[in-house]
């Protein structure tokens, strides 16, 4: 699961980000990340876990608790591959570094997130990584999520994402053509496709309900529209879960099924949603939009 950001930091981010936009002279279609590397005078590289090389690009960027493994290169590399990391920034650098072997879209999800982390001056005592600075798992938490969320807006420029978004309807087969006119994986375009709507909604990035696999959480992420946060507080993801694998089919992947949920409001009004659940092959994709509320007649 993922911290959510408030108000006011969403918009500071925003405001970020869409100064890059107009530094690279972005139009539509996907931003080129080598510009936005040129303008912020960042250098990138890829690494294998594997190499003994990452050890002096990362020394002074991994710690285990609060000491630094400096002096332990086998150490480092094993912090490396415990906590599957997959991307990196160096400060003192001006360097991002991405493992080799991850797919190259989400290479370049991987970049945008630590594109992110350089953009931002408050996030530069954790990247540094002194002693003192040393985070709790809660602010580290709230990094991470700033990170991807500056990520999403950096891949997905806000007037343009809803302009291409409200020209289309909230369905997967819909989202897959947003995910290639922006060039990107259609995981992190459902996650801004749902955080995008004005409507009330909610997307889940779930297990397979019927085909789960061991020590894996059911859910991975919540995500809610605005209005969806502020009207459905009480709605939680287990019970949404719950009521996903009742119409799934046991595909591996592509389309897994429709239904319809209501849900109650915090004013104690009922609403009917649309879900719609899709398979990447690693994990079940569902979206719930709200059609309205349930008339007094339709039975729940």
């Amino acid at each position: 699961m993922t911290s959510e950001i408030d108000d006011k930091t969403a918009g500071d981010i925003g405001k970020r980000i869409a100064g890059i936009h107009r530094d690279i002279g972005y139009r539509d279609g996907a931003v080129n990340l080598a510009d936005v590397r040129d303008t912020l005078k960042l250098d990138l590289r890829y690494y294998s876990a594997e190499s003994t090389d990452l050890v002096d690009e990362v020394a002074h960027r991994l710690r285990l608790g609060a000491k630094r493994l400096m002096d332990n290169p086998a150490a480092l590399i094993d912090v490396v591959k415990k906590f599957d990391l997959r991307a990196l920034y160096i400060p003192a650098k001006k360097r991002i570094l991405i493992d080799q072997g991850i797919p190259d879209l989400k290479k370049r999800w991987s970049e945008g997130h630590e594109i992110t982390h350089s953009a931002l001056p408050w996030h530069r005592e954790y990247m540094f990584g002194d002693d003192k600075h040393t985070l709790s798992p809660v602010h580290h938490e709230e990094i991470e999520s700033e990170a991807n969320f500056g990520a999403g807006k950096l891949l997905f420029p806000a007037k343009r994402f809803a302009k291409v978004c409200g020209d289309c309807n909230p369905t997967f087969s819909e989202i897959k053509k947003v995910a290639d006119h922006f060039g990107n994986t259609i995981t992190t375009t459902f996650w801004r496709f749902v955080e995008g709507q004005t409507v009330a909604a909610f997307g889940l990035v779930s297990e397979h309900p019927l085909r789960p696999k061991a020590g894996e959480p059911a859910v991975s992420a919540f995500i809610k529209s605005p209005r969806f946060r502020v009207e459905f507080p009480a709605i939680r993801e287990g019970a949404l879960f719950t009521q996903i694998a009742r119409y799934c089919s046991r595909n591996r992947a592509g389309p897994l099924g429709e239904a319809e949920l209501v849900l109650i409001d915090d004013n104690g009004e009922r609403y009917c949603f649309d879900l719609e659940s899709f398979s990447n092959g690693y994990k079940v994709l569902t979206i719930g939009i709200c059609r309205g509320p349930v008339a007094d007649t339709v039975p729940v």
